[in-house]
């Protein structure tokens, strides 16, 4: 299996490819190359196996391998990655879709201002925050458990939405937040780049946001929210509004404040009433949540 793969990755990086045209194409688009919740989808009786994969198979973060490689194709062809798959053969698409080999072939972007965070994480190969991301939004498109696993029900659903060409419902967004002084808030969107931008607030140094790549996992259009400060004393808010939750217990949410701009939440990125309500709008389960470090940038 590993064979394939060497071989796949050795023709993305040196061109290898059969004709002129297709060279011509690797030349002109962007490359792409590999630069959790607790309830898992069951396997149900009677499902068969997935081309030598195990009935009760379920993959997830850290996974890697010719199955997560041929899971970001269908994905990609279903609108549900920021990129496409380039098959070197087109015929091998009309084979019945197996699992365990992706059709020879390359990755480029689909868009050629994608973020340097996302490149980042990206990696074709395993089952990355990207992929948890996408699988949530298919899962909440088509009415499954949304976890984020890719268990048995997951890949036969992706089977029949392939064959029925049914494609992600909200173009691709990413948000984005810039925890550098003055901070703000962006929206990333698939072929349009930032479409909303909006000042916001993060979690000050004793309850910090966490940087790095999260999915939103849980939406409130409103909430109580309560717990303990970073002082130490316990705090309840009625009726926040626009929630949506990334990590633990921070959110997206709205709050409001005098100004904005600078660290002084309990670790949630707070947004004007307004913003949050716009935010809501464009997002949904699946998608991804950049928090940058913190810097100092603009207090000098």
């Amino acid at each position: 299996m590993r064979g394939h793969r060497s071989a796949r990755v050795d023709l993305a990086r040196i061109f290898v490819v059969s004709t002129s045209a297709l060279l011509s194409l690797w030349v002109s688009e962007p490359r792409c190359e590999g630069a959790t919740l607790n309830l898992m989808n069951e396997a149900q009786p009677g499902m068969p196996e997935f081309a030598g994969i195990s009935e009760s198979s379920v993959w997830t973060l850290g996974d890697r391998g010719e199955p997560i490689w041929a899971l970001h194709v269908v994905l990609a062809e279903l609108g549900y990655l920021p990129c496409r798959y380039h098959a070197v053969i087109p015929t091998d698409r009309l084979y019945a879709q197996n699992w365990e080999h992706a059709p020879l072939g390359y990755w480029t972007w689909n868009s050629p201002d994608v973020p340097p965070e996302l490149e980042r994480a990206w990696n074709p190969d395993q089952y990355t925050e990207i992929t948890k991301g996408a699988v949530m939004r298919f899962e909440a498109d088509h009415g499954l458990r949304v976890d984020g696993y890719t268990g048995p029900r997951v890949r036969r659903t992706l089977e029949i939405a392939l064959a029925l060409h049914l494609t992600a419902t909200q173009p691709y967004r990413l948000v984005m937040v810039d925890q550098s002084i003055p901070q703000q808030l962006r929206v990333w969107e698939d072929g349009r780049g930032v479409i909303f931008q909006t000042a916001c607030s993060t979690g000050v140094p004793a309850a910090p946001t966490q940087p790095g790549v999260h999915a939103i996992f849980l939406r409130n259009r409103e909430q109580t929210m309560q717990g303990i400060g970073p002082s130490g004393r316990p705090y309840r808010v009625e009726r926040v509004p626009y929630v949506s939750f990334f990590y633990g217990e921070q959110a997206i949410h709205g709050f409001q404040r005098r100004t904005y701009g600078q660290p002084q939440s309990a670790g949630c990125v707070e947004l004007p009433i307004q913003a949050a309500k716009r935010v809501w709008e464009l997002t949904g389960y699946g998608t991804l949540v950049v928090i940058s470090p913190i810097t100092m940038r603009g207090t000098e």
